[in-house]
């Protein structure tokens, strides 16, 4: 489904996107100390091959923003895809960062059984990570083919929940918001955290300033972007949409909610009323995880919200601390947990209702309304939240409480 309205045509978004990545000649990209220095020549001789070093560090980059994605150093290399983006020499640049110990195949094909399968050495993520402005001009041209491609792959509902006229819409508007440069580096460096999570953070702000959008629609209503891997006080203090100052509304303790709902949407008698009553209370108020802190004696938010998710997401082994924790505050939600897992036959398969519950609420629900009766506000999603200029705040509050009070039945 399309959206359309009086002041934005089904061209249109399309038409912004194309003028914003117009002037485009770059890519930044990240440049590992193993690979420093071939950035000097166009191409290198290997096996009697000339291969060109842009490619050669566009593949390692990829690699290594999917490992910071995902927290695996495990990849499947699609044969299709790399032909297509690399040409019929493509084999010649994997076996060339196997010879020089930049890659290492940990499975090797076996057809009907395995995928050849590779990491990185782990040196690459310990040792500095220098940028690289990749300017090879075919692929920037993919680049900029595949932020259309992206957008047309999930034009079929049944490929992604969101509507693609939102999608659209997103897409275009993350190109209008800029970062607050300095101050966002200023602060990764002045915390303490994990070697991985400040790479991440810093390649994300040099991106975002250096207007290097990347974006990934998944099957279960997410999008992820540069923005969603942010550190929450740069996100909520150094981004600004066309100038202008934001603010970040969002769910609160979004998943344990649409839980709730999911128990009483399923008509389950699994689940005691009176305990049920008692967590459809603390989710609707936002005090869940405030509440399970004084049941577990935790006084770190973040590690009760790591537990919780433990034990929806998780595989509630019966010596799991996480659901032992959980059990003894809601004994028949966390059978209805488990239950539920087992009767789907897969581990994950809550996690995916309750993305999908989520994501069809903030996109096509929440933000449809707003896009379509004020199609000027610019927004921006971080999962269960939206940013938004600051001068909307009415507006957007408003939007998103009343689909709220809809959605859970507080009207």
């Amino acid at each position: 489904m399309r959206l359309t309205n009086s002041t934005t045509d089904e061209n249109e978004y399309k038409k912004r996107i194309s003028t914003k990545l117009g002037k485009k000649i770059q890519s930044l990209q990240f440049l590992p100390a193993c690979l420093d220095g071939i950035q000097k020549d166009k191409t290198i001789e290997f096996q009697n091959q000339k291969l060109k070093t842009s490619y050669l560090i566009d593949i390692v980059h990829n690699l290594i923003l999917k490992y910071y994605f995902k927290k695996e150093n495990r990849y499947v290399l699609n044969a299709v895809v790399l032909k297509e983006k690399y040409g019929y020499l493509y084999n010649y640049y994997i076996k060339y960062l196997v010879a020089n110990n930049v890659l290492r195949m940990v499975t090797n094909y076996k057809k009907g059984f395995t995928s050849r399968a590779y990491e990185l050495n782990e040196s690459i993520f310990k040792s500095k990570i220098k940028r690289h402005r990749n300017s090879d001009k075919t692929l920037i041209k993919k680049y900029k083919k595949k932020i259309f491609d992206t957008i047309e792959d999930f034009s079929d509902s049944t490929n992604s929940l969101i509507e693609l006229g939102i999608r659209e819409k997103l897409i275009s508007d993350l190109f209008d918001v800029e970062i607050q440069y300095e101050r966002s580096i200023f602060y990764l460096n002045s915390i303490k955290q994990d070697i991985d999570i400040y790479n991440r953070n810093s390649y994300s702000v040099e991106a975002i300033n250096d207007k290097h959008i990347f974006y990934h629609f998944d099957s279960y209503g997410r999008m992820h972007t540069n923005f969603t891997i942010l550190k929450a006080f740069i996100r909520k203090n150094c981004l600004l949409i066309d100038g202008e100052e934001t603010l970040e509304i969002d769910i609160k303790n979004s998943q344990p909610l649409f839980l709730c709902k999911l128990i009483s949407d399923s008509g389950t008698n699994w689940v005691k009323k009176d305990e049920f009553e008692f967590f459809k209370q603390l989710t609707i108020n936002g005090t869940y995880y405030e509440y399970m802190m004084e049941v577990i004696g935790e006084k770190e938010r973040n590690k009760v919200k790591e537990i919780t998710y433990k034990v929806l997401f998780g595989r509630n082994a019966s010596n799991s601390k996480a659901d032992k924790f959980f059990a003894s505050a809601f004994p028949s939600i966390h059978t209805f947990i488990k239950l539920y897992k087992k009767e789907y036959g897969d581990y994950r398969v809550l996690s995916y209702d309750l993305q999908k519950a989520e994501s069809n609420l903030i996109y096509n629900k929440i933000i449809k309304k707003i896009m379509i009766l004020h199609p000027d506000i610019k927004m921006l999603t971080v999962h269960d939240s939206i940013i938004y200029p600051r001068k909307y705040k009415d507006i957007v509050t408003d939007f998103f409480n009343s689909e709220m009070k809809l959605e859970f039945n507080l009207i």
